[in-house]
C-alpha cells in the first residue's frame, strides 16, 4: 500500500511540472502514462481497445451454470422487483435477469410504435393518452399472459401511501403527479386511479395532464409490473414483506429466481416462457462479491461476469489471460461546482454579491485544470473531459460547438486580468476587484488514495493562475460531511468537487431548475430558466425543436458557468473466455442482445494461467 502511495505522489508531481508549463494543453502533448494505459490515449481508443461486443472461439457446451459477481461491500436487500426496489445492488441482480418490459433505442427513448415489443406503446398528443397494447407473446414464468391487471396493480401499488410509509418508496414522485387521478388516488380520496383506462385484458391508456418530453424516456411511468395475482389480498402496508417481492416472484425476464442465501447469493434458472424465447444457458448464480477479492475471484476462474468493478483494478484485468474486457460508456460526470446562492425551502435565490459571481472567475478556473491528463495519469485513461452535462450516449441533444473546459493557462490568465483580479503588491496572488486579499474556500471529498494529490494538483494549477485557494478545514471531507454541507449552502465553501449519475432521461431541470432541491450551485437566470422551461413542455416533442432546445441548454451553461464538467468515464467489465458472446451496448433495441442468448465453451470458468 505504501508503495502504491508512492508511486501516485511520484506522478502527480511529475505531473504539476508539466502542466503548470502548460506542455499539456488542448492541443495535446505526450503526458506520460499513470498505468498500461498507451500514453496519449483518448477515452474514444480505449472503447476501440476494449469494445462493447466480445466474442470467443470454442464450441458450445451443453448445461452449464453462468457465474456472475456483483461487486459490493454490502449484502443485497432483496425486494425483487424492477420498479419497487429500493437499492442499487437489488437492481444489479434483476435487470438481466427479470426486467424487460419496455426496450429503449440509442438516446434512451421508449422504442415506440413496434409490434416486435413486448408493449406497444404509442402517445396520442392530441387526446393526451399514452396506449399500451400488450403483446401475445409477452408471459410470465408460469406461462399465463402478462394482462393490463398486472399494470394497474403496480400503479396502484406505487401510488398507494400505505405503502409508500411501509415501504420508504420514493417512487411516487412529482413526475408521476401527470398521470389523471393518481394524486386523488395517494391522498385517499378515490378508491381507483380515473386516469387508467382498461379496454380489456391487453389494452389500456393512461390519461396524462400533458405529453412532454419526459414520457419519451418514461418519466412518470412505471417501467416494470408486479403480477397482480400474486398480491391478491395483501394489504399494501405488507406488500413490502410479501414472499411474492422477497422469496418467489414471477419473472417475465430470461431467468426467474428458483432459489437464494439471503443478502448473498440468488440461483435462478431458464424461463421457459420468455418472450425472446428460453435461454441456451439453463442456470445461472449472482452473488455478492466483496471488493478486496474481485481481482482475484476473476483471476481463479470464479466468475464468467463481474459487474460494477473500481477503475482501480483496470491495469490488474489487463494482465489477465483468462478474461476479455469490455467497455462501454457510463452515465456519469464529475463537476466543478460554484456556491451562488441559497436554498429558501422552496426555490434557489441567487446572491449577486457570492464570492464567486464573477462567471469569468469560474471560466479561468476550469481553463487552469487538464481533465483529459487526470483522465490517463489516475484513471488509466477511462475518464477523460466531458463537454456538458448531457450525457455523451445522448449524442443527437450534443451542441457540436460545446467541447468542454481543455486547460488553457494564459486564456485564465486573462480572463482575470479582465475581470479585474489582479496581484496588487506583487506576491503573485491577485487580490479581488476591490484590491483586498482573495482566498476561495475549496471543498472535495475523501475517498481513493488519488484524492489527496488530486487536491493538491487542483490548488497548485489555481496558483498558476494567480489565485490563492484552500480546502475547507484544511482537509478532504468525509462522504456525508461533505454533502450535509454542501446542501446546507455552508457559507465557508465557495467552490467544490462533486459527481452525480446522470439520468437516462436527458431533461436537465432536476439538476439545474430553479425549483430543484439538486441544484447545489444555486444558480439561475433568465435564459438558463427559458431553456429548461422549453425543454419540458410540449414543444420539445417535435425532434428537431428539442435538438434546438438541448443545443441552446449547452451554450446557456458554458456561457453562465453554474459548474464546469469535468470528467465522463468510461465503465469496464471482465467476461471469461468460456462466454462464447456478449454484447454490452447500451442500445438494447438495435442490438436485441440478451442473457437468453449467452452461450458457454467450457464446464467452468476459465482460471488464469
Amino acid at each position: 500500500m505504501k508503495k502504491h502511495i508512492a508511486k501516485v505522489a511520484a506522478i502527480m508531481a511529475c505531473m504539476l511540472m508539466f502542466t503548470s508549463c502548460g506542455d499539456l494543453g488542448a492541443a495535446g502533448g505526450d503526458s506520460g502514462s499513470g498505468g498500461d494505459t498507451p500514453s496519449g490515449q483518448s477515452s474514444s481508443e480505449i472503447e476501440q481497445q476494449y469494445p462493447a461486443l466480445v466474442e470467443h472461439e470454442g464450441d458450445v457446451i451443453e448445461g452449464g451454470t453462468l457465474k456472475v459477481g456483483i461487486v459490493s461491500d454490502s449484502p443485497f436487500k432483496g425486494v425483487f422487483n424492477g420498479y419497487l426496489y429500493t437499492d442499487g445492488i437489488d437492481d444489479a441482480f434483476m435487470k438481466y435477469t427479470m426486467n424487460g418490459a419496455f426496450p429503449v433505442d440509442g438516446d434512451f427513448k421508449l422504442v415506440t410504435n413496434s409490434d416486435e415489443t413486448p408493449i406497444n406503446l404509442s402517445f396520442d398528443e392530441e387526446a393526451k393518452t399514452v396506449n399500451y397494447k400488450i403483446n401475445p407473446k409477452f408471459k410470465w414464468s408460469n406461462g399465463e399472459q402478462v394482462t393490463t391487471a398486472d399494470i394497474v396493480k403496480t400503479y396502484e401499488i406505487v401510488a398507494n401511501q400505505d405503502y409508500i410509509t411501509a415501504a420508504k418508496s420514493v417512487r411516487f414522485d412529482d413526475s408521476m403527479h401527470n398521470i389523471v387521478g393518481i394524486v386523488e388516488y395517494n391522498e385517499g380520496k378515490a378508491d381507483k386511479i380515473s386516469g387508467l383506462e382498461v379496454i380489456d385484458d391487453s389494452t389500456m391508456k393512461i390519461h396524462v395532464k400533458e405529453i412532454t418530453p419526459a414520457l419519451l424516456w418514461g418519466g412518470g411511468l412505471v417501467g416494470e409490473f408486479v403480477n397482480a395475482k400474486q398480491f391478491e389480498g395483501i394489504e399494501m402496508k405488507k406488500i413490502i414483506e410479501a414472499p411474492a417481492l422477497r422469496k418467489n416472484p414471477l419473472s417475465y425476464g430470461p431467468y426467474v429466481m428458483k432459489d437464494m442465501v439471503s443478502g448473498e447469493k440468488v440461483i435462478f434458472e431458464a424461463n421457459p416462457h420468455y418472450y425472446h424465447g428460453e435461454p441456451k444457458v439453463k442456470n445461472l448464480e449472482i452473488e455478492v462479491l466483496p471488493p478486496s477479492q474481485q481481482v482475484a475471484a476473476i483471476k481463479a476462474g470464479k466468475y464468467d461476469l463481474v459487474y460494477d468493478m473500481s477503475v482501480d483494478v483496470f491495469p490488474e484485468l489487463q494482465e489477465l489471460s483468462n478474461i476479455s474486457i469490455a467497455t462501454r460508456m457510463d452515465l456519469y460526470m464529475s463537476y466543478m461546482g460554484f456556491k451562488l446562492g441559497k436554498w429558501d425551502g422552496k426555490q434557489v435565490v441567487v446572491d449577486p454579491n457570492a464570492k464567486m459571481a464573477d462567471m469569468k472567475l469560474r471560466q479561468a478556473m476550469g481553463y487552469a485544470i487538464d481533465n483529459d491528463s487526470i483522465g490517463k495519469q489516475f484513471y488509466h485513461g477511462l475518464r477523460f473531459t466531458a463537454a456538458s452535462p448531457i450525457a455523451p450516449l445522448f449524442a443527437t441533444l450534443h451542441n457540436p460547438e460545446i467541447t468542454g473546459y481543455k486547460i488553457d493557462l494564459e486564456k485564465a490568465k486573462a480572463l482575470l486580468d479582465e475581470a479585474g483580479f489582479k496581484d496588487v503588491d506583487g506576491d503573485g496572488i491577485r487580490e479581488d476587484k476591490e484590491g483586498k486579499p482573495l482566498t476561495i474556500n475549496f471543498a472535495m471529498m475523501a475517498g481513493s488514495e488519488v484524492q489527496e494529490p488530486l487536491s493538491q494538483y487542483y490548488r497548485q494549477q489555481w496558483k498558476e493562475i494567480g489565485l490563492k485557494v484552500e480546502l475547507v478545514d484544511g482537509r478532504l471531507l468525509d462522504f456525508h460531511n461533505f454533502y450535509d454541507r454542501i446542501e446546507a449552502d455552508d457559507p465557508g465553501i465557495d467552490c467544490y468537487m462533486a459527481a452525480f449519475g446522470l439520468a437516462s432521461d436527458p431533461d436537465q431541470n432536476g439538476m439545474f431548475g430553479k425549483s430543484a432541491p439538486f441544484n447545489m450551485s444555486r444558480y439561475t437566470s433568465e435564459a438558463l430558466d427559458n431553456s429548461l422551461k422549453r425543454m419540458a413542455s410540449n414543444e420539445a416533442m417535435d425532434e428537431a425543436k428539442r435538438v434546438e432546445i438541448y443545443h441552446e441548454f449547452e451554450k446557456v451553461m458554458a456561457e453562465e458557468v453554474p459548474i464546469v464538467p469535468q470528467m465522463n468515464r468510461v465503465d469496464i467489465l471482465p467476461v471469461n473466455k468460456r462466454v462464447k458472446m456478449y454484447n454490452w451496448n447500451w442500445d438494447d433495441s438495435k442490438a436485441q442482445f440478451g442473457w437468453h442468448l449467452i452461450e458457454l465453451t467450457a464446464d467452468a470458468p476459465i482460471a488464469a494461467e
